[in-house]
């Protein structure tokens, strides 16, 4: 018996490289929480226009196998398309506050870079830009090596 569930985009369909050659998916997130993913060929048009955060029906066989449920219009209607939400660009509290502490903390980690790199290159005469770009590649590879 099949079971369908309304579930949300977790992420939108990606294609990936496979052994049995291009492929799409996408990562849904069920009621319950659990997160699966629903894969298709690269053409599929249902699962490139999922979008993040968008209400979709999946369908789950009776081996536990899961599907995007294609909700066809009714005859003689055309399509509903449902636009994204509008992006006033406004940012709630707290949001607005993790964004602005990260930043500050990456701002300061530059600015060390850029205080070491010209410590260090300062007496060979590099010039500014030259600076620059040690002061990046610390920053990048301070960022990799410690996951930050």
């Amino acid at each position: 018996m099949t079971q369908i569930l309304t579930a949300k985009v977790k992420f939108p369909a990606k294609e990936w490289d496979t052994q049995h050659g291009p492929r799409l998916n996408a990562k849904i997130t069920l009621p319950d929480g659990e997160d699966i993913k629903i894969w298709g060929n690269p053409d599929d048009a249902a699962l490139k226009a999922l979008r993040k955060g968008q209400p979709v029906q999946v369908a789950k066989d009776a081996k536990g196998k899961y599907s995007l449920v294609e909700q066809a219009p009714a005859p003689g209607q055309s399509p509903v398309v449902e636009a994204p939400p509008l992006d006033t660009g406004e940012l709630e509290g707290e949001v607005k506050s993790a964004i602005a502490s990260y930043i500050t903390s990456r701002a300061d980690l530059y600015a060390f870079c850029f205080k070491q790199a010209s410590r260090a290159l300062g007496e060979s005469g590099v010039s500014e830009e030259t600076r620059k770009c040690a002061a990046s590649t610390l920053f990048i590879s301070a960022q990799k090596k410690f996951g930050i």
